[in-house]
């Protein structure tokens, strides 16, 4: 059956994986004949046609004394004045991914469902990973934690990508903490068309290696680039793609190694699919992911790649969920277990023979946009269904009262 559903999507800039993730379930929800509404920041530079985008103001704080400490706060409270202020219709379900929308859309619309989907894989985290000092650290992870945990406790159900993702909100908040129904639906990835191409028959070409992400500490380019520093007599190349607070640091690096005949930074790009395509390799040692799209597109165009397994700690990621090692990629036990797979791939490529078409194989089978989206129909369904027995129960109830 057909829903109007709207989207709290914060953000539609192209500029990290739960923004281009939001683009495409808004388009794919609008192909599937829904009525789309979106409530964000911005419009992402695109216009959205016959989606119902609602912008709401984001106010810069900076100006103002002390105020920026506490910004994440007062950014809510406005947002949700504007939320209580602006032309909204009734959606029948709505999908939340943006915190400071959170409160204040479900006391405007408060009969109607919502299912929250947290894009990080626990926000303190996320929070930890930005590099803030101080009051204002502690003020903003503060503030994130308890916009979760209300999440946790309201929603009508919480969506997380894999078992993993779920595990950690378990573990961190507490099984009894977590009151609203965890959905485990897999990501949709575009599958393309004969990505896979014969490797093998460039054999006297270097070894491509690919990072794609943005250039902050946790994705860990540092230990990237450390590693190849040991093999520049090798014959291979670096393409790093992806903007972001380190990319000064990390080009400083590069020049410091004296990698820049290997290593080359090209910024942040909008197509990277013709990146993936022409890589042998993506090395993507990332600390802290929830579903990374960067290793599920990689892995769609037939590219394979490096990980380290996660530990609970310094690798709080769910690759293990996804690359079986040595059949649709490379998953190493620690850093040090990566720095050697990696000396193996660049003196033996040939250890990567097989790898592409099991990995293109593994995304196609599950994670295809039909099953992600069938899983939240079906959820709106049950959802929905549920509240309209819920709301007939209670006229009930209150026809019996005023006999």
């Amino acid at each position: 059956m057909l829903r109007h559903v709207r989207i709290l999507a914060g953000s539609l800039k192209p500029n990290a994986g739960s923004h281009i993730y939001n683009r495409q379930l808004i388009r794919r929800l609008v192909e599937r004949g829904h009525r789309v509404s979106v409530v964000s920041f911005d419009d992402g530079g695109e216009d959205w046609g016959d989606v119902e985008l609602t912008r709401l103001p984001r106010y810069d704080w900076d100006g103002v004394p002390t105020a920026w400490r506490f910004a994440t706060t007062l950014q809510s409270l406005r947002s949700r004045c504007e939320i209580a202020a602006a032309h909204l219709s009734r959606p029948d379900i709505v999908i939340a991914t943006e915190h400071l929308f959170l409160k204040g859309h479900a006391q405007r619309f408060p009969q109607t469902p919502w299912l929250y989907l947290p894009h990080s894989l626990v926000i303190a985290h996320e929070i930890d990973s930005y590099g803030m000092t101080g009051l204002q650290h502690r003020l903003t992870r503060h503030f994130y934690m308890k916009q979760q945990l209300w999440a946790l406790r309201h929603a009508s159900g919480t969506v997380r990508f894999n078992q993993s993702a779920s595990d950690a909100l378990q573990k961190f908040y507490g099984a009894d903490a977590i009151q609203s129904p965890i959905l485990i639906n897999p990501p949709g990835i575009d599958v393309p068309v004969n990505a896979v191409r014969n490797r093998e028959a460039e054999p006297d070409r270097p070894l491509r290696l690919l990072f794609v992400g943005r250039l902050v500490v946790s994705k860990n380019l540092d230990l990237v680039l450390r590693t190849l520093d040991r093999h520049q007599g090798g014959n291979w190349t670096l393409d790093v793609i992806g903007d972001g607070p380190e990319r000064d640091l990390s080009q400083k690096l590069v020049d410091d190694l004296g990698l820049r005949s290997h290593v080359t930074l090209h910024g942040y790009q909008s197509e990277p699919g013709d990146w993936y395509a022409k890589a042998d390799l993506l090395l993507f040692p990332s600390k802290l992911e929830n579903m990374p799209l960067v290793l599920m597109e990689s892995m769609s165009q037939g590219t394979p790649a490096l990980v380290i397994r996660e530990d609970g700690e310094r690798y709080r990621v769910p690759f293990s969920e996804v690359v079986n090692d040595q059949v649709t990629g490379l998953l190493a036990d620690d850093e040090n277990d990566f720095a050697q797979r990696l000396a193996n791939v660049i003196t033996r490529p040939e250890c990567l023979r097989g790898l592409s078409q099991s990995a293109q194989t593994y995304v196609q089978t599950n994670f295809t946009w039909e099953r992600h989206l069938n899983c939240y129909e079906e959820h709106f369904d049950r959802l929905l269904s549920s509240s309209s027995e819920s709301a007939a129960i209670a006229s009930d109830v209150a026809r019996i009262h005023d006999r």
